[in-house]
């Protein structure tokens, strides 16, 4: 179960002060000086990997929205869509347009799927979880104490399906962090059902991210199979642990 988790908005990057090449071939104007940009740090720090709302990418492009979305549904700028349908940009893809290349192939790493992942528990979609309530059971300091487990169970996912790492190790801690999560879940009184529903929505955003993968990088029907299979089996596996604690401990 992936526990709610928002990432932080840190780190900053200046608006170009040199003329770029749009996507059309052309190129802009000189950008004034104006706000530093704030992005979302990605998972474990690496610059390369942060994303930027559609109100930063504009500020850096130096167009407007309407524009940047043109581009975008044509193919011209790479973008990716949180499960709450907001749109997010890599930065190292808009550089690349403003360098004169044309549409960047995107290196897709386990830093940025994890990344991926992580945008997806954005406050709006947290919001969901707050109205729901077996997430109104767990008091702030339960929450506290979930949270990095959540961070981690998201890291696990993409070593598990990128083949990063021992298997069975992965599945070992992924098992013991579900474990956790179902004693958390008796403790605060939840229902299996209760606790079923927990897993299932705080798993969603790393599946969104895994599919918006496939799709985006064009991956073969055979290895998205593969992928999609070894996703499947690991969040099962984590399920069954979560809930036969949760049932234990709950003296069922």
């Amino acid at each position: 179960m992936l526990m709610p988790y928002a990432p932080e908005l840190t780190g900053s990057a200046s608006e170009p002060t040199r003329d770029a090449v749009t996507p059309t071939g052309g190129t802009r104007s000189r950008a004034k000086p104006g706000p530093r940009l704030q992005t979302s740090a990605p998972v474990g720090g690496d610059p390369a990997g942060r994303w930027l709302s559609i109100e930063a990418a504009c500020k850096l492009l130096g167009v407007d929205q309407s524009t940047l979305r043109r581009w975008s549904d044509n193919g011209k700028i790479p973008v990716y869509r949180t499960p709450g349908g907001h749109r997010r940009y890599a930065e190292d893809d808009l550089k690349a347009i403003m360098r004169g290349e044309q549409r960047p192939r995107r290196r897709m790493s386990r830093q940025v799927l994890t990344s991926m992942s992580m945008s997806g528990y954005e406050h709006d979609y947290l919001n969901q979880a707050h109205a729901r309530p077996w997430y109104r059971a767990y008091d702030a300091q339960s929450l506290d104490e979930l949270r990095p487990l959540g961070r981690r169970m998201v890291d696990l996912t993409i070593r598990y399906i990128s083949g990063r790492g021992e298997r069975e190790e992965i599945l070992a801690e992924s098992r013991e962090i579900g474990r956790r999560y179902g004693q958390a879940s008796a403790r605060v009184g939840l229902s299996t059902a209760d606790a079923l529903e927990a897993f299932l929505f705080f798993r969603t955003p790393v599946i969104q991210a895994v599919t918006r993968y496939i799709e985006d990088e064009n991956v073969s029907t055979r290895r998205a199979a593969r992928i999609t299979s070894e996703l499947t089996h690991f969040m099962d596996e984590v399920l069954i642990a979560t809930i036969a604690s949760h049932q234990h401990a709950a003296g069922g």
